[in-house]
């Protein structure tokens, strides 16, 4: 009887433990099943949170941080660039010539590579060969009348061909005269080598013509030719000229000048001729208590406090904070006019030899000038003690004055001039102070060829510069601009090789002023001194925290993803 019970207690044990077994087996499953459930649901929030990274965070990120850039047109740029730059000038004969005439003058004249010259040929009309007949006129009077009668357009020029019997009367023994206007008259038996050299200088200062040519950087010119290029102001549409009057002792020295009247008759004709090549604003201001910072020397010799040669450049360093330099954006032309000291008078400049200066100014490369005006001696032999201690009364002389800044003023810009010789002679303008009709065009077709360079050199340096910065910002208004200029740019070239001289100086001031706003405008000097190194130095500490969680989970993903395959690969 025991032995059946034994056996009863051993299967109920048995069944309790394959129970027991079943349950935890059960358990196991299900916690392995929530284990993988979780890292399911850990490894589609990675991915989840990834994918929102990768399709909303990269995009928006991309979107706020990418530089804009507007089209600019470089071909067009590269293409102007290396377009024919030269000016065409009509050159129309008038008159009984020889039959050569023509093509002999066209031969010497095509030396001239920045200038391509068309000649034409016509006999004088009725009124015009009245006008030459005539001998109770002057040249002088023929030229004006002729001016009225020939019409040549602005940047042309006409020769005019004397007849053999008002040679000698008219011509004054010379083979070439030019006219005030736009008109040279020359003889029938005139030495065309000389006639040509005259319609060169005419047309182009010999400097201009280099520089439209072969367009050098100023330290490239060759000697002369350099020192003249860095004399002359920059081209610009605008100036501003100061006229300052500086009294270091007003205690001492009264000095009387209507600078306004003196502005009127003497500038004034000037600033009216060059509106169509450049504007010219003058303004006038006296500064008191100020002086020259140098120390002259007495000269035993001359009997004269002596202004040498080396200080001149010193003269400026003292004075140019108080000249008012920084209140314009135009580039300013200073012409002052010192007064000296009691104790240094008479002050007379010396050249570079020693010899004094008759015009007692110097003229500061793209500056100005500075004038030295002595108070006349006063005879103390006569007068008292207290005669002689009050001030002293000076009335500037303003011919003297006006006439060497109008002397200073073409040096400066430059206006072209041209020298007499036995064969050739200048007809004096009815003011001494205005300019010819060729000087104004000589003045423009100058400056047009400086700002042809000018705005090559600009544009395609803002090419290069937008090339290698790689987070500059072109924003429409700089594009804008850049597109006008171009458009302007191409259409001074056409305008200067058809002959339209007005037309070329108006397009190629607009071009030049966007091709400046363009390459100076703020938002592209933001990010002209921020190299890539900086933007690492930005991102890395802004991303690196958020990307390291992000490719932990991902590299669960991938193991999960992993762990499935095998799992699929076992139930096959």
């Amino acid at each position: 009887m025991a032995v059946p019970c034994h056996r009863n207690h051993i299967n109920t044990h048995n069944s309790t433990r394959t129970k027991r077994a079943g349950i935890f087996g059960k358990n196991n499953n299900i916690m392995k099943k929530e284990g993988e459930g979780e890292d399911r649901e850990g490894a589609l929030a990675a991915a989840g949170f990834a994918v929102v990274l990768v399709l909303v965070g990269l995009p928006v990120w991309w979107y706020t941080t990418t530089v804009y850039r507007a089209t600019l047109p470089y071909a067009t740029i590269e293409q102007l660039s290396h377009q024919l730059r030269h000016h065409t000038v009509g050159l129309d004969v008038v008159g009984q010539v020889r039959a050569s005439f023509k093509d002999d003058l066209e031969t010497k004249l095509e030396s001239m590579q920045s200038v391509k010259f068309l000649l034409t040929h016509r006999l004088p009309t009725r009124e015009e060969q009245t006008l030459l007949k005539s001998t109770h006129q002057s040249l002088s009077d023929l030229d004006l009348n002729l001016s009225n009668k020939i019409h040549v357009a602005n940047g042309n020029l006409a020769v005019v061909v004397m007849e053999e019997g008002n040679n000698n009367n008219i011509m004054d023994n010379s083979s070439v005269i030019v006219g005030r206007q736009r008109i040279i008259f020359v003889t029938p038996n005139a030495d065309l080598g000389v006639l040509a050299s005259v319609v060169r200088g005419m047309v182009m200062d010999v400097l201009a013509s280099k520089r439209a040519h072969v367009a050098r950087p100023l330290h490239q010119l060759p000697g002369q030719h350099k020192q003249e290029a860095m004399r002359q102001v920059p081209t610009e549409p605008g100036y501003d000229v100061t006229l300052t009057l500086m009294v270091p002792e007003p205690h001492r020295t009264k000095v009387n000048w209507d600078a306004k009247a003196a502005v009127d008759e003497y500038l004034g004709p000037v600033v009216r001729q060059l509106e169509s090549v450049a504007v010219v604003s003058v303004r006038s201001q006296v500064l008191y208590m100020t002086g020259l910072s140098v120390t002259p020397e007495w000269s035993p010799r001359h009997q004269h406090y002596a202004l040498p040669h080396h200080q001149l450049p010193l003269t400026i360093n003292a004075i140019e904070a108080k000249l008012g330099s920084f209140v314009w954006t135009r580039p300013s032309l200073h012409f002052v006019v010192y007064v000296p000291r009691e104790n240094q008078m008479p002050l007379v400049i010396h050249s570079p030899d020693g010899t004094p200066l008759t015009t007692n100014s110097f003229l500061v490369p793209r500056w100005g000038g500075v004038m030295i005006h002595n108070v006349p001696p006063v005879d103390n032999t006569n007068t008292t003690t207290t005669a002689a201690m009050s001030p002293r009364y000076l009335t500037l002389d303003s011919h003297w004055v006006m006439s060497t800044v109008i002397t200073h003023l073409h040096h400066l810009l430059p206006i072209p001039t041209l020298k007499e010789t036995p064969e050739v002679k200048l007809l004096a303008p009815t003011s001494p102070y205005q300019l010819t009709e060729w000087q104004v065009d000589a003045l423009a077709r100058a400056r047009v060829s400086a700002y042809l360079a000018n705005i090559r050199t600009t544009l395609q340096s803002l090419c290069e510069l937008v090339g290698e910065i790689s987070n500059m910002v072109i924003s429409d208004e700089v594009g804008g601009w850049v597109w006008g200029a171009v458009e302007e740019w191409g259409e001074c070239g056409h305008a200067a090789r058809e002959g339209r001289l007005q037309e070329a100086t108006l397009y190629c001031t607009r071009s030049f002023t966007q091709a400046d706003a363009a390459f100076f405008h703020p938002s592209m000097l933001a990010l002209l001194y921020f190299p890539d190194n900086q933007k690492y130095a930005i991102y890395v500490p802004l991303f690196l925290p958020v990307s390291i969680p992000v490719l932990l989970s991902l590299k669960m993903v991938f193991s999960l993803f992993k762990k499935g395959l095998k799992s699929k690969v076992k139930e096959d």
